[in-house]
């Protein structure tokens, strides 16, 4: 009865429906099904491809060539705060500059060609200032300041770059007054990054003649340059930031800011604390050991046998007197309101640590943190504290050995854990080395050189951890 009522037309359209829907679920099912994604497996521990590498705690992520070439000498880190950090070094010919602006998750390079020497300074708002000067011979040390001696001293050139930026400004020439004999030589000079298109130069024109002198923009008008007195021995590297000025009056340290373009001097503030040498004089004249946030932090020989640590920012000057003397060359770690500085333990002699507050209060690690070797080696430490506790990483090498070790201190350096191997074996292949160890509060950062397994290259790689140093991740 109901075929009947159901027209032969209709019939013909339902069945041609279901064939085209029975032709499109078949050619569903006999697709192509899409290809998985590859699984990528991390290299074998102590191994590394261009992009990871597995170390003994954790893995490592690689850092691109272009931003950081494997021959790079890294020499001073700036960490600005939590998130923000400058690390900067050198290849033969060129200058480089890391910078994350994440606490080590993303990084871009400042990088530019030099023919002579160079320097990196960082301002308080973290804008950066190379420095570069012609090459030509220094003058010998037991002949600076003669007043016989032909100057040495050529303009440099300063490439300004705030925070944010991808690239360096134009070079900006520094004018330099008239220069006697016996001029300071410019070599290395460390400039005081005053703004992100401002800066100054200490220079001595003639023998006990200091006098600021200023860079901005390319094409600037130029500043006046700020005599300083001539009863003050002016110190060349600025500490802190915003950057402060050093000198020595008779037996008295001073400390001023240095002042912005087109303004006086301020009256000078005494640092007590200090007795000031020839010895001490010549410890603040180089770059500080430590730089975090608005502080930076040097090491001064104290006499007979002393060693004492000074902290430097726009707002205090520290003085820390060590219950224990640093070696020559201490290593010196900075963050969270804590120093860590490498001494000699007072009865055995043996390389330990001291983690002091900028309060003053000291401890020293009830033992070693590190066992030395027993055949000849060379060994450095780098050190960072965080809010929790403190953190050593001790490299060692000898003539066919080389190791990487870390150790631990959750009581805020008192008592180390067992250190931990990072990397260790025998031959130079597949050697793991310390670029750099940072703080930035809460976090810890470790760059990482290493060869790139298969080839004859070696790259750059940075772990991170946010527990003190218990576990490493790539960033």
């Amino acid at each position: 009865m109901l075929d009947s009522i159901v027209s032969a037309p209709t019939r013909r359209r339902a069945a041609a429906t279901a064939l085209a829907a029975l032709t499109a679920l078949l050619a569903l099912g006999c697709g192509k099904k899409e290809k998985a994604a590859p699984i990528t497996v991390p290299p074998p521990p102590g191994a590394a491809s261009s992009d990871e590498l597995t170390t003994a705690i954790g893995q490592a992520r690689g850092i691109d060539s272009a931003l950081a070439p494997s021959s790079t000498r890294w020499r001073r880190a700036f960490v600005l705060d939590e998130r923000r950090a400058v690390v900067t070094g050198e290849i033969e010919n060129e200058a480089i500059a890391l910078v994350t602006e994440n606490a080590g998750r993303t990084w871009r390079s400042l990088r530019r060609v030099r023919e002579g020497w160079s320097t990196w300074s960082v301002g308080g708002d973290g804008a950066t200032v190379l420095t570069t000067g012609p090459r030509g011979p220094a003058l010998p040390t037991e002949t600076r300041g003669n007043r016989g001696t032909p100057s040495a001293l050529d303009p440099p050139s300063l490439f300004f770059a705030p925070f944010e930026a991808t690239d360096l400004s134009a070079p900006s020439p520094v004018t330099l007054p008239a220069l006697s004999r016996g001029a300071r030589p410019l070599v290395n000079a460390v400039p005081a990054v005053l703004s992100a298109e401002s800066a100054a130069l200490l220079v001595e024109p003639k023998p006990r003649h200091a006098t600021l002198v200023y860079a901005g923009p390319a094409g600037a008008e130029p500043v006046p340059p700020v005599p300083l007195p001539t009863q003050e021995q002016a110190l060349p590297v600025p500490y802190g930031r915003p950057p402060m000025l050093l000198s020595v009056r008779g037996r008295n340290l001073l400390v001023r800011p240095v002042p912005a373009p087109g303004k006086p001097l301020d009256a000078p503030k005494s640092v007590e604390g200090l007795t000031i040498s020839p010895a001490a004089i010549a410890a603040l004249s180089t770059t500080p050991a430590c730089d975090f946030a608005g502080w930076s932090i040097q090491l001064v020989p104290q006499p007979p046998d002393k060693t004492a640590v000074i902290a430097v920012s726009a707002a205090q000057t520290t003085v820390l007197k060590l219950p224990a003397k640093a070696p020559p060359g201490a290593s010196v770690g900075c963050a969270a309101d804590r120093i860590m500085v490498e001494v000699m333990t007072p009865t055995t002699g043996e390389p330990t640590l001291a983690t002091c507050t900028l309060q003053g209060t000291c401890v020293i690690a009830e033992k070693p943190p590190f066992r030395p070797w027993l055949e000849p080696h060379e060994r450095s430490v780098a050190l960072a504290p965080t809010r929790e506790g403190v953190t050593a990483v001790l490299t060692s090498r000898a003539a066919a050995r080389w190791g990487l070790y870390i150790a631990l201190s959750p009581e805020v350096g008192k008592i180390y854990d067992v250190p931990r191997v990072i990397g260790e074996a025998a031959g130079e292949r597949g050697r793991i080395e310390l670029g750099t160890l940072l703080s930035f509060g809460n976090r810890l950062l470790m760059l990482l050189q290493a060869d790139v397994t298969g080839t004859s290259r070696r790259g750059w790689y940075v772990a991170a951890s946010d527990d003190g140093g218990l576990t490493w991740s790539p960033p």
